[in-house]
C-alpha cells in the first residue's frame, strides 16, 4: 500500500484546513501552528509494532513537549488525517481559553455566560441563559475568532428557540458605518451593554417584543388609564402649581370619542410620563420594534 508522503500531508494540511505546516529537514516529521493557543501540532510518521502508525505530540510555542500525545493510522488517504488536524486544532479546549476573560466579565455581571458550539455553521459563540428560556449569542460577527486579539467587534442577538428577537449589540466593522455600536472589540463596553439590555428589557417583558406583550383586556379601558393618570397626577410632588411651563389637560375617551375624561396634569408629572414613554420607545427600538 502507497501511504501518503508527509510532504504530501503538509501540502493538504495547508491546503484543506489552512494552517501553517512545516516540514522538518528529515521529511518524516511536520508541525502545525495551532491558530488559538500558537502551540505546535507535532506528527511523525514510522512504524509501531509492526504497523504504519503517525505519533502526535502537543508541544509549547517554544518547542516544550506537553503530556497530550498518540498515534494515528497511516494509510494512502489524507483526508483522515487532515480532519484530525482541523478538529483539534479547532476545538473549544484549544478556543475557550482565548475567551475565559470575556465569559468571567459577563458572569462577573450576572450573566450565565458560556461557550458553545454555533448551531448553525463551525464555529464557536458565547451563549448566555435566559430566564425565560430565550437565550444570547454573543460572537465577533457570526463566529468567535481562534484569538481574542483577532476581535474587531462583537455582535450579540436575543434569541429564542428559531427565531432571532432583536440584534442587541453591534460593533463588528461593517456595521460601524451603518449606525452600529462604536465600541469596537472593548469587551467591557460590550458586556455593560448587554448587562443593561438584560435588565433594563429582558426583565421588563419576559423575553417578549414589548409590542407583542399580553394584554389584559379586561383591565386596559380609557377609564383605567384616565384614572392611573389620577393617581400619578395625587403621588407627592415638589412643585403643586398647574400653571407651571410644561403642564398639560389630557383627556382620554373611547375609540369613538365617547365618554371623555380630563386630567389636569402638572409639569413634574408630565415629565415622569415622558419619561416612562422614552423608555418604552427605547425598549421596543432595542428589540427593533
Amino acid at each position: 500500500m502507497n501511504l501518503v508522503s508527509m510532504p504530501q500531508l503538509c501540502v493538504a494540511i495547508r491546503t484543506h484546513a489552512r494552517l501553517e505546516a512545516q516540514l522538518t529537514e528529515s521529511g518524516n516529521q511536520l508541525a502545525v501552528t495551532l491558530p488559538s493557543s500558537l502551540d505546535k501540532l507535532v506528527l511523525t510518521s514510522g512504524l509501531t509494532t509492526g504497523r504504519p502508525r503517525i505519533f502526535w505530540q502537543l508541544r509549547s510555542f517554544l518547542g516544550t513537549a506537553k503530556e497530550e500525545c498518540g498515534y494515528l493510522d497511516w494509510s494512502g488517504e489524507s483526508i483522515p488525517l487532515v480532519q484530525f488536524v482541523i478538529d483539534y486544532a479547532y476545538s473549544s479546549r484549544q478556543v475557550a481559553p482565548q475567551y475565559e476573560h470575556i465569559i468571567d466579565a459577563l458572569r462577573g455581571r450576572g450573566l450565565d455566560a458560556q461557550l458553545t458550539v454555533a448551531e448553525v455553521g463551525k464555529g464557536f459563540q458565547i451563549r448566555v441563559d435566559l430566564p425565560d428560556g430565550t437565550f444570547l449569542l454573543i460572537g465577533a460577527g457570526e463566529f468567535l475568532p481562534p484569538r481574542r486579539e483577532q476581535v474587531e467587534g462583537w455582535r450579540v442577538s436575543h434569541n429564542a428557540p428559531d427565531t432571532q428577537i432583536a440584534v442587541v449589540y453591534d460593533s463588528v466593522p461593517e456595521s460601524r458605518v451603518k449606525g452600529g455600536s462604536l465600541g469596537g472589540g472593548n469587551p467591557d463596553l460590550m458586556a455593560d451593554s448587554v448587562t443593561r439590555y438584560v435588565t433594563g428589557v429582558v426583565a421588563r417583558y419576559g423575553g417578549r417584543h414589548p409590542l407583542g406583550s399580553p394584554v389584559q383586556q379586561d383591565s386596559t379601558t380609557p377609564g383605567t388609564v384616565a384614572w392611573l393618570l389620577e393617581e400619578l397626577v395625587s403621588l407627592r410632588r415638589r412643585q403643586a402649581d398647574l400653571g407651571t411651563a410644561g403642564s398639560a389637560l389630557i383627556t382620554i375617551a373611547e375609540w369613538d370619542g365617547s365618554a371623555p375624561k380630563s386630567v389636569e396634569v402638572p409639569a413634574e408629572v408630565m415629565n415622569r410620563i415622558s419619561g416612562l414613554l422614552l423608555s418604552e420607545v427605547t425598549a421596543c427600538q432595542a428589540y427593533g420594534g
